[in-house]
């Protein structure tokens, strides 16, 4: 029996500053075998609790300024998170529109 090929780890402080950098913008964390850790990692990232050992902490503060989401796919579950700056006014217009177009497939 052969073994599974070994995925690259995430980086997580490299993705929380992309992310900042692009502000809305949904960015890759990775690609994950099991469901559930995908699951786990992104409400991680959306409550800023620590990743991993406690002393590697988050990158992903404060807590409620990112959103994460998770989608099948052929491989596993894909993992995306994005910076909102923990603001609650949102551009409904724009959230709308990005959920139509993951639900369709493309763009709006």
């Amino acid at each position: 029996m052969s073994r599974l090929a070994r995925r690259p780890r995430a980086d997580h402080r490299h993705t929380a500053e992309e992310a900042r950098r692009r502000p809305g913008a949904w960015v890759t964390v990775g690609e994950y075998r099991n469901a559930a850790s995908a699951s786990d990692l992104a409400y991680r990232i959306r409550s800023g609790c620590d990743i991993g050992r406690v002393a590697y902490g988050t990158p992903y503060e404060p807590a409620g300024a990112f959103e994460s989401r998770t989608s099948r796919t052929e491989d596993g579950t894909l993992l995306e998170a994005r910076y909102t700056g923990g603001t609650t006014a949102v551009d409904l217009d724009a959230v709308w529109a990005d959920a139509v177009a993951s639900l369709s497939g493309g763009t709006v």
